[in-house]
């Protein structure tokens, strides 16, 4: 079984050699590995060039277009019928692709498989709790746990996932719309038509840099929140047959951003109601203004009243969807 290993890379000169070789290093030999230098200005030309093994193969992109479409052109050279992402700062430790090949000839109904991860520092140390943080996606490791929390969080790592050929090709690729978040887009697709399994194991490093764990809200858009919520909207279309409406809730400063992505996505919200308002209130809002859905910006200050809707009648992911919104003070 091929395994076409596909890394994206730009301006990755730091952690380029480390990446590859762990790639290289695969208890697993069965495999091709290609590389897409998109547009790169720094050394990685350099590096690329260096390589001498017949296991690799480099594109180079005049341009630079951004991860998805280098993404989408790597795929379109892989001779594999499964595809495994290595993002080029990350490290795949050496049984990955031997666990995720065994697990997926041992489960025939298998499309997609990712792992546990490991969250390490950058070029500066983060401080331990947030890469802790970082790792809380490990925590969506059963079937129940990845559908039920799909919106709240991104429930795979990129580089730790696994998938067919196959499958990808016939959800589209990746959509070279979103800069960051384009894998949490491509997971929700494949969510729709099939399950991407998690192997409870460690076995890839996500490397965390000190400025992918703040953002400026005023320069930004939250791509996680903008995919999210695309396809929190298009559930309730499909059920509906119309454009569904919302009531939105969270913290000041979240409903403010909320906003922004709300126009983007087309998404009809008929209030904003912050952290003040109790559960009784929301109840009568929801029924007097005949709103489809709540969504609700998730800060660890506002879960119990998260807790009381679930209480009176809300079902998550019905009538009831929360977003993770916990980087707001």
């Amino acid at each position: 079984m091929l395994v076409s290993v596909v890394m994206p890379v730009f301006n990755g000169e730091c952690y380029l050699k480390e990446s590859i070789n762990s790639v290289l290093l695969q208890t697993y030999k069965h495999f091709e590995l290609i590389i897409v230098n998109d547009g790169s200005i720094d050394g990685t030309k350099n590096i690329l060039s260096s390589l001498d093994d017949r296991r690799i193969n480099i594109i180079h992109l005049e341009d630079n277009c951004g991860a998805a479409h280098a993404l989408n052109v790597g795929i379109g050279a892989a001779r594999g019928e499964w595809i495994a992402i290595q993002d080029a700062d990350d490290i795949s430790l050496p049984n990955k692709l031997e666990e995720q090949v065994r697990f997926i000839k041992e489960h025939q109904d298998v499309n997609a498989v990712g792992s546990f991860i490991e969250c390490i520092s950058g070029d500066t140390d983060v401080p331990k709790r947030s890469l802790h943080i970082e790792s809380t996606r490990n925590y969506l490791s059963s079937k129940e746990h990845i559908y039920a929390y799909r919106y709240y969080l991104n429930p795979f790592c990129h580089g730790s996932v696994i998938f067919s050929k196959s499958l990808f090709h016939q959800i589209g690729g990746y959509d070279p719309q979103y800069k960051i978040c384009y894998d949490y887009d491509l997971w929700l697709r494949m969510l729709e038509r099939t399950f991407i399994f998690k192997i409870p194991n460690v076995l890839y490093q996500y490397r965390i840099h000190a400025d992918s764990i703040s953002r400026n809200n005023n320069q930004t858009i939250n791509e996680d929140w903008l995919v999210a919520s695309k396809y929190i909207k298009k559930s309730l279309q499909e059920k509906f047959g119309r454009e569904p409406r919302f009531i939105v809730f969270g913290l000041t400063e979240a409903c403010e951003d909320f906003k922004k992505i709300s126009l983007i996505n087309k998404i009809e919200v008929t209030s904003y109601f912050y952290e003040d308002v109790n559960e009784k209130d929301i109840m009568q809002i929801h029924k007097d203004r005949n709103a489809d859905g709540v969504i609700f910006l998730e800060n660890i200050r506002l879960i119990h009243l998260f807790n009381k809707l679930e209480e009176k009648g809300f079902e998550l992911n019905y009538n009831l969807f929360k977003i993770w919104a916990g980087y707001y003070k």
